[in-house]
This record gives C-alpha cells, sequence and structure tokens, in this order.
C-alpha cells in the first residue's frame, strides 16, 4: 500500500474527504483555495446555485491555470533560449554603437568645419592686416606729397614776390592759366 494522506476539507459548507500523494498541509491550501473563489462568486451573485458556483470557479481556476502556463512557457523559452537575450542585447549594443559612431562623425565634421574656420579667419585677418599697413604707407606717402606740395606753393609764392620786387613793371605769370597779363 502507498502512502497516501487523507484530510477532510470544507468547501461551500459541505465536507470532503481527500486522499492524495501531496502532503495534508497542500491539500488543505487548494481546498481554502477554491472554497474563497467559490464564495467570492457566491457573494456576488446569491442567485447562483452551488453547481453553477462551481463551474464558473472552475472556469475562473482553468483560466489562471492556462494563463500561468502560458506564462511559465515565455520564461522556459526565455530561460533555455539564452540566444534570445544575447540577440536582444547585441541589436541593444549595435543601436548604441551606430548612434555612437554617427556621433562621432558629426563631431569630426565640426571639428574640421572649425578648423577651416579659424584657418579663413587667419587668412582674412593677415590680408586685413597687409591692407592696414599698404594703407597707412600710402597715407604717410600722400602727407608727404602734400607738404612738399605746400612747400612748393610757398617757394613759389615766394618767388613770385621776389620776382615781382626786382622788376616793377613786369607782368606776373599766372600759373594756373598759362597766360600773361
Amino acid at each position: 500500500m502507498s502512502n497516501k494522506n487523507k484530510v477532510t476539507v470544507k468547501i461551500m459548507d459541505r465536507d470532503y474527504t481527500l486522499v492524495s500523494d501531496d502532503t495534508r498541509e497542500h491539500m488543505q491550501r487548494v481546498a481554502n483555495y477554491v472554497d474563497d473563489k467559490m464564495r467570492d462568486l457566491y457573494v456576488s451573485n446569491k442567485k447562483l446555485s452551488t453547481s453553477m458556483v462551481g463551474v464558473l470557479t472552475a472556469l475562473n481556476v482553468a483560466d489562471e491555470l492556462f494563463k500561468a502556463i502560458s506564462e511559465r512557457d515565455e520564461l522556459e523559452k526565455r530561460l533555455n533560449s539564452p540566444q534570445y537575450e544575447l540577440k536582444t542585447t547585441r541589436d541593444e549594443l549595435d543601436a548604441v554603437v551606430a548612434e555612437y559612431e554617427r556621433r562621432s562623425k558629426a563631431y569630426e565634421q565640426m571639428i574640421q568645419e572649425f578648423s577651416r574656420l579659424i584657418d579663413s579667419s587667419n587668412i582674412y585677418e593677415t590680408g586685413v592686416a597687409q591692407l592696414k599697413k599698404r594703407m597707412d604707407k600710402l597715407d604717410m606717402d600722400l602727407r608727404a606729397r602734400e607738404e612738399n606740395l605746400k612747400k612748393s606753393r610757398e617757394e613759389v609764392l615766394e618767388m613770385e614776390k621776389e620776382f615781382s620786387s626786382k622788376e616793377p613793371g613786369s607782368q606776373m605769370i599766372d600759373f594756373d592759366d598759362e597766360t600773361t597779363k
């Protein structure tokens, strides 16, 4: 004879005797679970018969069982298939690497553009400095020529004065018209 356990449980105020290889505690826990489920249904609709409450409880428990089995199967697939996790992780890593490479290229392009702008700026500044030097030289040349022109005019006026004072009746030469008076 095998070691079967026997326990009397109460479901919806009726006694049931259970015999199983499971422990008495396990059988009592299962009976309490079924009793709780049946009472919940009965409390929500007191017009249901005990057999209807039993069928609806069985359907609800079967639904819970199928959902638990489906969830367990999915977990087993994931657990038994480390390739799934590895592939997911690799896909995520590939996406991160691709984003890193995209940003690195953009950063390199920005650095190249910045260097090009600095070079252009240096060329521009050199050109501006050369133009400023040239302009300063031209300005100095112009001032020197203006000074020479001023001196020349003063000399011409001096000469005219000298010339007019030496020859009292002589005519003055107008350098602007090149005609005599």
